[in-house]
C-alpha cells in the first residue's frame, strides 16, 4: 500500500499535477461545521456521530455530533454537523 502511494506521488510530481488528480482523497474543511470530501470510494459506516469512507489510501473517518450528509455524488459528498475530528484508519 505504501509503495503504491509513493508511486502515485512520484507520477503526480513528474506530470506536475496534484495527487488528487490521480485519485487521492481530497478533504476540505470549512470551519467546524462542514467538510467536503472528493474521490472517496463509498460509505462504510454512517451515523449522526461517525462517518467512515473507503479511500485509495485506506479508510477515512469523521467524528462529531449531528453529522448528516448534505450532498452526495458518485465520488463527492458534503457533510455538516459539529465536526470534532477526522482521521485515517487502517
Amino acid at each position: 500500500m505504501r509503495r503504491k502511494k509513493r508511486d502515485i506521488d512520484a507520477l503526480a510530481e513528474r506530470l506536475e499535477l496534484p495527487t488528487e488528480a490521480l485519485g487521492s482523497l481530497l478533504v476540505t474543511a470549512i470551519g467546524r461545521r462542514r467538510v467536503l470530501i472528493e474521490n472517496h470510494r463509498g460509505i462504510v459506516q454512517y451515523s449522526d456521530v461517525y462517518l467512515c469512507l473507503n479511500a485509495a489510501e485506506g479508510s477515512f473517518a469523521v467524528y462529531g455530533e449531528g453529522i448528516r450528509i448534505h450532498a452526495l455524488g458518485r465520488h463527492k459528498l458534503a457533510i455538516e454537523g459539529d465536526i470534532r475530528s477526522m482521521e485515517w484508519e487502517e
